[in-house]
């Protein structure tokens, strides 16, 4: 058998095989023979043709199985020879027995990076865990207060700084309604009746809160805000935007004492200084999390830094898909708006692209440490690993393990977990030093 490899770039690789006719004229035949022992042919008892009229008569059926076969032994034996790390393979064409009956193939295949393996022994990283402080626990619970606060209508004086402001605003640009010159605007900077707005610097529009302070009840006034060059939107940066904005109440936040009562309400049975221990458990917990977080992504990426090849194309954009999903998803959590998710279209493209060759090239580095280091998953592992995400799902166990077998996941189940545990190996040998002086900790 003779083999040809080309590499070509992003990790496709054309393979083609010559089988020598000694080999196709053996297999042939044997086949040949397993269909005269079923073929019915008139004028001949079951199995009793002669093998030529056989082969006349399911030549076609013959050569399709031939070709099946040898492909599937020949393409193995191919790979395994060549010592080739295939992902996928893409494509099988020109597939031909010749008058001498020796057969010819050519696939294209998707295989894993070549890259020279880094040094994973001796990392050494700059990350710190953060202490977490009495103001860390004190800020927590000002929040946690902040929203069992209740609300008091203000009469008598006019709007200023921290107020909650109720109002009815609208924006124009160059003299046309917002949203009529500028479709893709962000709908609340256009405007909104009844609205509630905290006056603070950062609401809304800079300088649009300090334009309002001193506004009375039911009065209305007119001001223009000049957007700046970082404006998130970047169609209206350095544009300017004539507001008018009508005050109907004013309202102040009145905050609870922060007391035995006051804990009762937020969780029965505590007293204020078991939730302040509670915060300070959970806020301690989330700094380890956080610290081990840093050392895995420290090691992960020196690891990367010395790593360079070609990735799969079709890997990394099914990744950028994912990644791109997780942001508007998070972000649809966080209350962003579609209009400012598409502001920031080419920054979030930048970054998907980017990670998502971080994510598939450090995957392919975490299987071939495990390869080195002999790492595998026991059926343990993956059997709790199934049961959490039963459980995180919230779905019987065997359904969910019905699924998988389904959609043949248990594969990609399996590097998953192994790419967490390898990483866990890395980290395990990482050495942490303090930052140096007047850097940010890693954690």
């Amino acid at each position: 058998m003779n083999i040809f490899v080309e590499s070509k770039p992003n990790c496709i690789a054309t393979l083609r095989v010559e089988l020598e006719p000694e080999r196709v004229e053996k297999e042939w035949l044997a086949i040949s023979k397993a269909f005269q022992k079923q073929a019915r042919i008139p004028g001949f008892r079951p199995g009793k043709a002669p093998q030529a009229l056989v082969e006349k008569k399911f030549e076609s059926d013959i050569r399709e199985e031939l070709q099946n076969k040898l492909l599937r032994t020949a393409m193995n034996e191919a790979i395994e020879e060549k010592k080739l790390r295939v992902i996928t393979v893409s494509d099988v064409e020109n597939v031909a027995i010749l008058p001498d009956k020796s057969m010819t193939f050519t696939a294209t295949l998707v295989t894993s990076p070549e890259f020279e393996m880094p040094d994973y022994s001796a990392i050494e990283i700059e990350a710190a865990r953060r202490d977490v402080t009495d103001d860390d626990v004190d800020n927590t619970l000002k929040t946690i207060s902040e929203q069992h606060a209740e609300f008091e209508t203000i009469e008598g004086r006019a709007l200023a700084m921290d107020d909650f402001a109720v109002l009815s605003y609208e924006a124009t640009l160059d003299g046309a309604p917002l949203l009529e010159a500028m479709p893709d605007a962000p709908k609340l900077l256009a405007g909104k009746p009844n609205w509630w707005i905290r006056l603070a610097p950062e609401t809304l529009a800079p300088g649009f809160s300090e334009a309002l302070v001193g506004l009375a009840i039911d009065e209305t006034k007119s001001f223009d805000i000049a957007l700046p060059e970082d404006f998130p939107f970047e169609p209206l940066r350095g544009k300017t935007l004539a507001y008018s904005a009508t005050l109907h109440e004013i309202r102040t936040r009145k905050l609870p004492e922060l007391n035995d009562e006051f804990a009762a309400k937020v969780e029965p049975g505590k007293t204020l200084q078991q939730i302040r221990d509670d915060i300070r458990g959970e806020m301690e917990k989330y700094a380890d999390q956080n610290f081990e977080t840093a050392k895995r992504n420290g090691a992960l990426q020196h690891l990367l830094s010395n790593v360079t090849c070609d990735l799969p194309t079709h890997l990394v954009n099914n990744e950028m898909q994912d990644i791109l999903k997780e942001i508007v998803q998070e972000n649809q959590v966080r209350g962003v708006s579609d209009d400012e998710l598409k502001s920031q279209e080419d920054q979030i493209l930048g970054f998907a692209k980017q990670s998502a060759a971080d994510r598939v090239r450090s995957r392919f580095l975490l299987l071939r440490i495990a390869e080195t280091e002999k790492l595998d998953i026991t059926q343990q592992e993956m059997t709790m690993y199934v049961m959490q995400m039963a459980q995180r799902y919230e779905m019987p166990v065997q359904k969910l393990v019905k699924d998988l077998q389904r959609r043949n996941a248990f594969g990609a189940i399996r590097e998953q977990i192994l790419v967490g545990k390898t990483l866990e190996f890395i980290t395990s040998n990482v050495t942490v030093k303090e930052p140096a002086a007047g850097t940010t900790p890693a954690a």
